[in-house]
């Protein structure tokens, strides 16, 4: 629970700071969503779970997009750090695939969540 608290005060501070970047982030948020809702739909029978929650790093002092599914026996983790530099992550453990819209990780995420 104090994770995802901790998730809102950042994201709330970027609201203030940053609000181009913020608008970046809730259009990743929107687009994370629609993308697991597809995918569901595609495959109504396949999913074993799925989840898509919001966390922070307290290393790093970072909010982190983390989502889960599982899937015929299989597991699929994707991690997506909101760097406070302004530019997100996408990986594990703060390295990874560095972009800066939420249309570049959207693309990526596709990529990363395709079922056979």
């Amino acid at each position: 629970m104090a994770n995802s608290t901790l998730h809102a005060i950042a994201i709330e501070e970027l609201r203030h700071s940053n609000p181009s970047f913020h608008d970046e982030y809730c259009k990743l948020v929107e687009g994370i969503s629609n993308q697991i809702r597809e995918l569901a739909n595609q495959h109504p029978d396949e999913f074993d779970f799925t989840s898509f929650t919001e966390i922070y790093d307290r290393a790093s002092n970072e909010p982190i997009l983390q989502i889960a599914i599982g899937y015929e026996k299989n597991e699929l983790y994707l991690h997506i750090y909101i760097h406070k530099d302004n530019h997100l992550v996408i990986g594990k453990s703060g390295s990874g695939t560095q972009v800066k819209t939420a249309a570049e990780a959207l693309e990526m995420i596709s990529q990363s969540l395709t079922i056979s």
